[in-house]
């Protein structure tokens, strides 16, 4: 089997639609999509995600695999994630913990990966998810190079930049 016949214009739309609808319906707020770039095949550079400072980031990410084989990977600054968790689980700073905020972050890019599996199933590319992880640090560097394709998608939703990046696998 190979990658889904699906042109990379529609699979960036089916992303933005998928983080878009997890957007409005986890956090009540918009997402705008900024644009695309393709880094299939080469190193993808750490996510731009606005502000001279380097603060810590958090990244969540889903797999898929079926009939197509993937990941999506969803990249936030701290502040937002912070900013979700208080959103979602209604608790205040002293009761958000950093377990919180990870577990946030997860169901986040598992609500945006099943919305983004969904819409490849209407295709008729069905597949099964994984289950989230959710790394956190100063600076990552997720290796995907020999992975088919690799395409990163740049948000924004109330000032912050939200990256996420879509990884395709031949099976």
């Amino acid at each position: 089997m190979s990658l889904p016949d699906i042109p990379d214009e529609e699979l960036n739309q089916l992303t933005s639609t998928a983080l878009s609808n997890v957007f409005e319906t986890m956090l009540s707020s918009e997402v705008q999509f900024q644009g695309a770039s393709d880094h299939s095949g080469v190193k993808a550079p750490f996510p731009n995600l606005g502000g001279a400072e380097m603060s810590m980031i958090f990244v969540g990410s889903v797999g898929f695999v079926g009939t197509v084989n993937g990941v999506i990977y969803l990249y936030m600054k701290s502040h937002f994630a912070e900013a979700a968790a208080k959103k979602i689980t209604g608790l205040d700073d002293d009761d958000l913990d950093f377990e919180i905020i990870s577990d946030v972050c997860g169901e986040l890019t598992n609500v945006f990966a099943g919305g983004f599996k969904n819409a490849l199933a209407d295709r008729d590319y069905n597949s099964v998810l994984t289950i989230p992880t959710v790394l956190s640090g100063d600076e990552l560097y997720i290796s995907t190079l020999g992975v088919v394709k690799h395409l990163r998608h740049n948000f924004l939703s109330e000032g912050d930049e939200i990256v996420a990046d879509l990884v395709l696998a031949e099976n």
